[in-house]
């Protein structure tokens, strides 16, 4: 472990220095001093306007991912598809060894108050063969949890001596690729696409919010929240995976079957529906609609949910 983290902490000292270095086109004299970039990395704000969620999510997880050069690592296979605004490459490395490595656009992020990664603050989460690298991009916001926002590049490798070594290269090149020149998807119908604030105006989501008010709150790149002062809450959130069969009969969202699912227990509903059909990876894009009342205000939430899910299904493709 000791010559991983000697490494590691070599390689970030080196990437730092160049992180600081990007964008400098002259030399500095004697009388000069080299700006440092610093984050204030508690607030809402995104630090580099190029990872702004509405450029991220146009983005193509699997060339951003490719764009890390991982031939020179062994022999990359075939793109796999899994979560929205994630790629993996389950490849092999020179010696036959299996080097996976996933990026995931969308991630929570920690503890990044020590390291800088391609000019971002980062963090470095080395455990046995895998590697976690996380860059953060937003401040913690208003997120229930405080999680800052970023990105991930999980790295497992049985045959390197030290994975985050090439897991924060990789982390790094990704970073200069979407700041540079980022590769955008082909995400024509595709949720990856859309902004989940974007699904209720205001009279929509008071009408959710039996008739309070409250700011789209962002929580990363695809879910949203709305949680006024009366106890009574709404979310947005696109996903990757199957739509949950309800216990009770489908609702009608204008040509879109949609299951309704009552919460365990009283006072919460979720409204979810398919977007649109199977990727590579065998699942679905999904939306879900959800509204919780913990609040004195009596109100049915599925049937607040199911007017939200209406609405926000109106601003999606038809597919």
């Amino acid at each position: 472990m000791s010559r991983l983290v000697t490494l590691t902490a070599t390689l970030l000292v080196l990437l730092t220095a160049a992180g600081c270095a990007t964008g400098m086109g002259r030399a500095t004299s004697q009388r000069e001093t080299v700006p440092v970039v610093e984050f204030d990395v508690d607030a809402d704000a995104v630090f580099d306007d190029a990872f702004a969620p509405n450029r991220l999510r146009s983005v193509d997880p699997c060339a951003a991912l490719r764009s890390a050069g991982l031939e020179q690592y062994g022999a990359p296979a075939s793109d796999t598809r899994g979560e929205l605004g994630s790629c993996s490459n389950f490849m092999k490395d020179h010696d036959g060894e299996q080097f996976n490595a996933t990026l995931y656009l969308d991630n929570d992020v920690y503890n990044v108050d020590t390291h800088r990664i391609g000019g971002l603050p980062g963090e470095v989460l080395p455990e046995d063969e895998t590697c976690f690298v996380r860059t953060a991009y937003q401040g913690s916001g208003a997120d229930v949890l405080g999680a800052r926002h970023g990105m991930q590049v999980q790295l497992l490798s049985d045959g390197a001596a030290d994975p985050c070594s090439a897991a924060v290269q990789i982390m790094t090149r990704i970073v200069d690729t979407i700041r540079t020149d980022p590769p955008i998807g082909d995400a024509a119908g595709s949720l990856a696409s859309y902004d989940p604030c974007a699904m209720l105006n205001p009279v929509e989501a008071r009408d959710a919010l039996a008739g309070a008010t409250a700011p789209a709150v962002a929580r990363g790149l695809f879910r949203c929240g709305w949680t006024p002062e009366n106890g009574v809450s709404a979310n947005v959130r696109f996903e990757a995976g199957r739509v949950e069969t309800g216990t009770v009969p489908p609702v009608d969202l204008g040509g879109k079957l949609a299951s309704v699912l009552p919460g365990t227990t009283p006072g919460t509903c979720r409204v979810q529906w398919e977007n649109q059909g199977t990727n590579a990876s065998g699942d679905d894009e999904f939306v879900e609609v959800s509204v919780s009342n913990a609040g004195p205000i009596p109100l049915d939430p599925c049937a607040n949910a199911i007017g939200a899910a209406r609405a926000a299904r109106a601003k999606l493709p038809r597919g």
